[in-house]
């Protein structure tokens, strides 16, 4: 926060205080504001699409189907692998001469040729949000099991006998029995996903032509290629200030909806 105010840089010896003129800048700025959109968009849709992944396989693996825990161990195996080999295997994935993405697609009849996704800005958007949304679906389906094993199984005895389908229980029982813990684990995988930069980085550097430049990788390009500490600083406040706002706004919420059940 400190050096959002400044004009600090290695290039130079000192720095000087230049008040809200790193704001001013990337208020200003069009770069920043189409990677603001970026990073909303491919977070919003990797937190969104996991989270429904994640709690269709937490629905799954709780009805206690024959092979399950081989499940439950073999999707782990992935999530403990490094993050940086992960991005250089979805990179070499998705590959124009020899990804296995395209020869799949071409073979099943879905392209006619090879797509160049790592060219096109719309299919490099589905490159960076397909390899958040595998990260992040083995957190979401093992938080949202542990929830579906708290909810009482007399509820939905009960539930069962009174004729309720499937369909009915879920809506009205489960759901809203979950959804606060559904809420929270979208919010920690979206915050986290916010920080990210090795995917971005590695597979697309950003582009092409900043379609897949995300916050993290712009204020990296700014502290760390462009020299620009205060520049970079000024982003990552505001970055971090909305973060700390939206988090606000849901502990409110949850706070608001809390007294008035008890009420």
């Amino acid at each position: 926060v400190l050096l959002a105010f400044t004009d600090a840089s290695p290039k130079s010896r000192g720095f000087a205080w230049v008040g809200l003129e790193n704001f001013a800048y990337i208020f200003e700025d069009r770069n920043f504001w189409e990677v603001a959109r970026n990073s909303l968009t491919i977070i919003a849709s990797s937190t969104l699409i996991a989270m429904l992944l994640g709690l269709a396989l937490a629905l799954l693996l709780n009805e206690g189907l024959r092979g399950t825990r081989l499940f439950r161990t073999l999707i782990f195996q992935g999530w403990v692998v490094p993050w940086i080999a992960i991005a250089v295997l979805w990179g070499w994935l998705f590959n124009f001469d020899y990804g296995i993405v395209n020869h799949v697609l071409v073979l099943a009849g879905v392209f006619d040729r090879s797509a160049n996704w790592l060219a096109d800005g719309a299919l490099a958007k589905i490159v960076i949000i397909s390899g958040f949304v595998w990260r992040i679906i083995p957190f979401m389906m093992i938080t949202i099991l542990a929830a579906l094993q708290g909810v009482s199984t007399e509820l939905i005895e009960a539930a069962k006998i009174d004729g309720a389908t499937y369909r009915q229980r879920l809506r009205h029982i489960v759901f809203p029995l979950i959804r606060n813990v559904i809420v929270v684990a979208a919010l920690l995988q979206a915050v986290r996903l916010f920080q990210e930069i090795t995917l971005p980085l590695v597979v697309t550097a950003g582009g092409p032509i900043n379609a897949t430049t995300t916050l993290s990788l712009y204020t990296y390009k700014l502290a760390f290629q462009q020299w620009d500490f205060g520049l970079a600083g000024a982003v990552g406040a505001v970055w971090s200030g909305a973060l700390v706002v939206a988090a606000g706004l849901y502990a409110w919420m949850v706070d608001r909806r809390a007294r008035r059940a008890d009420r």
